[in-house]
């Protein structure tokens, strides 16, 4: 069957204007050439990544993200709001000419004062409709690309707002359209309700999750200390992990250095080690800052 091209632009108007009417796309977004060894499946999406994702959001260098996919990470975690909208133009010129070799996620969010109907009536559906298209745009304008592999509701608090119809309207249509691979959102907090959430309903493909050794962690930029109940959330993860959720999971050197073996010194190295050899997470994000890093995460 011949497959129909539209342009991105044509897309989004389409999907302002509601999805009813709108065809598949034809690009050709297939997964990356399959390399099976050492990828993982983020959940049941048939995406393949690499147990070590690279955290793209604490690097001006492009020529670092070359290196990181040099060295066998093909999984490349961004957003919208990171490097005061900059990060994701990065990510899109350090891939360039290999587009096809890696997983790109990205990030994007509702602010309130884009909501001034609170979500509320058909006032509230349209301002959120044209808000997340609005993002949309901008993200595969920034990063260069007819498509994005997943892309994540950024910072979920409101469970309200993340299972709101017209929010769920959208990442559904942008999925069965072709321009994202799957969905999914992240959250910061110890917000387990919305993992729960999901566990129930089963909408959203991926999570992205604080997880780490310790059960906390404070935030590199603000300095927010911020900790979870460990089990309950291991207890969550896991049942995700059984129902084909993919799991990525983030903070993962900010409980510090770990050892769990006797005579290896404490290391980041070790700490994402201990976050990995969980069954149900897929990859590791680790905000990697210099070639040093990457070597020592890629050993």
């Amino acid at each position: 069957m011949v497959k129909r091209i539209i342009s991105r632009k044509k897309f989004l108007s389409t999907t302002v204007g509601g999805l009813a009417g709108l065809k598949l796309i034809s690009r050709d977004i297939s997964p990356c050439p399959a390399d099976f060894l050492g990828k993982h499946s983020v959940g049941k999406t048939n995406i393949l990544v690499s147990p070590i994702c690279f955290g793209a959001p604490r690097t001006n260098e492009e020529s670092l993200i070359r290196y990181a996919i040099d060295k066998g990470i093909n999984f490349i975690d961004t957003g919208q709001s990171y490097g005061n909208g900059k990060n994701e133009k990065l990510v899109g010129k350090a891939v360039s000419g290999k587009r096809r070799e890696v997983v790109i996620q990205s990030k994007i969010r509702l602010e309130m004062n884009e909501l001034p109907s609170g979500g509320k009536g058909k006032k509230g559906s349209d301002e959120i409709s044209s808000a997340l298209n609005y993002k949309l745009e901008g993200s595969l304008k920034a990063l260069d690309s007819d498509y994005i592999d997943i892309l994540l509701y950024h910072d979920a608090i409101e469970e309200n707002l993340l299972f709101h119809p017209e929010v769920m309207k959208f990442f559904a249509g942008i999925k069965s359209s072709g321009v994202i691979k799957a969905h999914g959102f992240s959250t910061h907090n110890d917000f387990l309700n919305l993992h729960e959430r999901n566990n129930k309903d089963l909408f959203y493909d991926v999570i992205m999750v604080p997880f780490n050794h310790k059960g906390s962690f404070v935030h590199s930029v603000n300095g927010r200390f911020s900790e979870w109940d460990q089990n309950r959330l291991i207890s969550a993860l896991e049942e995700a992990g059984n129902k084909g959720v993919g799991i990525i999971a983030m903070k993962t050197c900010s409980g510090g250095k770990y050892s769990g073996t006797p005579g290896i010194e404490p290391s980041f190295r070790e700490a994402v080690r201990w976050v990995i050899q969980h069954p149900y997470v897929s990859s590791a994000a680790v905000a990697m800052a210099n070639f040093e890093q990457v070597d020592e995460h890629m050993s």
